[in-house]
């Protein structure tokens, strides 16, 4: 079982087919990485031995590498600061450092690699560590685009149904298409469900024996313009794109030119 490493959402998913940000070029992104948070340590992912701790190297600046029981192995890579050394036991969520820049990076963040054998800065052996780290963000994210109506399984590990999900809410909602849930698109999943919430009554069809033939004309005028939209049960509600707010609005400015007509 591991560990989250660290605080952060997911900035970049494991993929073989990434273009670097740095160089442009497209070639395999090993592990995943965690953005900056108002927390920067790094844990352990696992109990274990630190096998390995470099220090400046050219594109993974300071970074340890640890050993478990199940012969498996983390890499942790541009970190700020190191706090362990070679040999040292380690228990799951121990602190190992701090997240930093050092090496080849565009800013604060880790760069996080599971390998299903000895570590060797990326090969055949590495896995994808978001199927095996239950991320509380992601969870989260996923109870979310639930309640949007996608199908998803909750279970915080940031696999391929969660990518493609975030992927067709990224695309509906006129945000970067990249499939990774950065803070533009948590927010905007967050706004999305605060308003189908707030918002979840349908707007019934203005009954004629208790409204006025004014009311009657304001609601048909905005069907006319294309304001309304059939809800999931009889009658009509604003279109999303238009808040409840702007609807009454409208409304009203529709009824007070009809009163002076």
């Amino acid at each position: 079982m591991f560990v989250k490493p660290c605080e952060g959402l997911i900035t970049s998913l494991y993929d073989m087919n990434r273009k670097h940000p740095i160089t442009g070029k497209v070639q395999p992104h090993w592990g995943v990485d965690y953005g900056s948070a108002d927390d920067n340590t790094i844990l352990a992912a696992a109990t274990g031995v630190v096998r390995f701790v470099g220090r400046r190297h050219k594109t993974a600046g300071n970074y340890v590498v640890i050993t478990h029981a199940n012969g498996w192995e983390t890499a942790y890579l541009h970190l700020a600061s190191v706090s362990v050394s070679v040999g040292q036991s380690v228990a799951a969520g121990r602190t190992i450092g701090m997240k930093g820049m050092t090496g080849s990076a565009t800013g604060v963040h880790l760069h996080f690699e599971m390998s299903s054998g000895q570590w060797s800065g990326g090969s055949s052996l590495n896995v994808n560590p978001a199927l095996y780290v239950d991320d509380p963000n992601v969870r989260t994210l996923q109870v979310n685009l639930k309640k949007l109506g996608y199908s998803l399984d909750v279970d915080g590990k940031y696999g391929n149904a969660t990518a493609e999900a975030v992927t067709d809410y990224q695309k509906k909602n006129n945000l970067i298409v990249d499939g990774v849930a950065g803070r533009l698109t948590i927010a905007s999943v967050d706004l999305a469900v605060s308003t189908m919430e707030k918002g979840e009554a349908v707007v019934a069809e203005p009954n004629p024996s208790i409204v006025s033939p004014s009311h009657r004309q304001a609601w048909e005028w905005a069907k006319s313009k294309g304001f309304l939209t059939e809800g999931d049960q009889p009658g009509m509600r604003p279109k999303d794109s238009l808040t409840r707010e702007q609807f009454a609005t409208v409304l009203k400015r529709v009824y007070d030119d009809l009163g002076k007509i």
